[in-house]
């Protein structure tokens, strides 16, 4: 539907614009056809010359010419109101349709204003002469901005309400797509499927889990972990009001180095984010999606204190206990016993056997601690007698005990013990 402006929604009433009546006698005889072609074609050649596609250079050409007959319509006297052209406006959706920029539009009027107004004044110099000049000029020039102006602003509006609504719809059909995909209704490889998902579902997949707040990842942080493993493309879903899955995906796999240089990115993003294992094909979407969702789940447990990048196969012992965690406190508390008081001194101890667990040495237990070696020696003396047995002899069993001990503590901000 064409849009009306009155003379109050214009910069500048018509009212207050002259066109002389040699303005409005040279308007009423202009070609319009042959000025539209050459229009048209300056707009082209400046903004869009490499564009095929005969949808848009149809509809590019029907709103340069409809326009062009507004104008010429109204210099002439044949009308009195500004009316945005319906062709103006199915341009703006076409355009929106093959996500043209806002601002190739933008340059294009400029472009089409700049190429009329050279061909006016062409005509007004041949016709008229330099007596008649600057009657011809002055009034119609004024009232071509006049009108371009609120045209512009209607048709980038356009251009943005459709470009809003597509993006929404494709959204949602994507997510829907997603969801019925991850939820094993959709199982099938096709390339129908990965052109409506603008992604390979046959690559190896890699699932990100990131916490951001409110708002969604920006496309710098996504671009840098799409090249920090060379990733043939992305998906990217908002799992829930704060937080957003990404799929990274290639045909190759990721490899050891690759994922090195994502670890490095993700330390430069600063974002909170839970990474699966690679997985591949539909099978690996769900699996890598579903390890970063244990990850993140270890993670919350885990409370401000604990990493702000969690990587599934870094936490799979963790995962694996929580699944049942009565059974993980009945374990942690039989393997325990007295190690699992909660006061300072006996956390403490705890804290060091772990230490000193993972890192295999009283020297890089107390580098790990920020305390000098003899105190790790100390410590781990006075928790053997605690325990009753000597530290080794259950020592695989220890170190999940005080792996668990960690998670379940920080999820509940209290002790274990029963």
């Amino acid at each position: 539907m064409a849009i009306t402006l009155t003379a109050n929604a214009l910069p500048r009433s018509y009212r207050d614009i002259h066109v002389t009546k040699a303005a409005r006698v040279l308007a009423a005889g202009v070609d319009i056809e042959g000025v539209g072609a050459g229009v048209t074609d300056d707009v082209l050649a400046d903004v869009w010359p490499a564009v095929e596609d005969p949808v848009f250079l149809a509809a590019l050409g029907r709103s340069v010419h409809d326009g062009l007959r507004a104008i010429f319509d109204l210099l002439a006297g044949r009308v009195d109101v500004v009316v945005v052209p319906d062709a103006a406006l199915e341009f703006a959706e076409v355009a929106a349709h093959l996500d043209v920029p806002a601002a190739e539009i933008h340059r294009a009027y400029r472009v089409y204003v700049a190429s009329l107004w050279w061909r006016w004044c062409s005509v007004a110099r041949t016709l008229g002469g330099d007596a008649m000049f600057d009657e011809l000029i002055d009034g119609p020039t004024r009232a071509m901005h006049a009108y371009v102006d609120p045209v512009v602003e209607a048709v980038v509006a356009r251009h943005e309400q459709v470009h809003t609504d597509l993006h929404r719809t494709r959204r949602e059909h994507r997510r829907r797509l997603l969801t019925q995909i991850l939820d094993g209704t959709i199982d099938a490889l096709s390339e129908e499927l990965d052109r409506e998902l603008g992604y390979s579902l046959a690559d190896t997949h890699l699932a990100l889990l990131i916490h951001n707040g409110h708002a969604s990842p920006s496309a710098t942080d996504i671009a840098a972990l799409r090249g920090a493993v060379d990733a043939r493309g992305t998906l990217v879903i908002e799992h829930t009001a704060r937080t957003w899955l990404v799929w990274l995906g290639r045909p190759g796999g990721f490899g050891t180095e690759r994922l090195e240089r994502l670890r490095r990115a993700l330390a430069e993003t600063g974002l909170t984010v839970a990474i699966g294992e690679p997985g591949h094909g539909l099978a690996g979407l769900r699996r890598t999606r579903q390890h970063a969702l244990d990850a993140a789940r270890v993670q919350r447990a885990l409370g401000v204190d604990g990493p702000r990048c969690v990587w599934a196969r870094e936490v799979r012992l963790e995962t694996l206990l929580l699944a049942n965690k009565e059974r993980a406190v009945e374990f942690l508390t039989d393997e325990l016993g007295l190690l699992n008081a909660s006061d300072p001194f006996t956390r403490r101890l705890r804290e060091t056997v772990l230490a000193w667990l993972t890192m295999g040495s009283y020297g890089g237990a107390a580098a790990l601690l920020g305390v000098h070696e003899n105190t790790v020696r100390n410590r781990l003396r006075a928790a053997q007698d605690i325990l009753g047995v000597s530290l080794t002899a259950h020592r695989t069993e220890l170190l999940v005990a005080l792996r668990l001990e960690r998670v379940l503590r920080t999820a509940t901000g209290e002790s274990t013990s029963s």
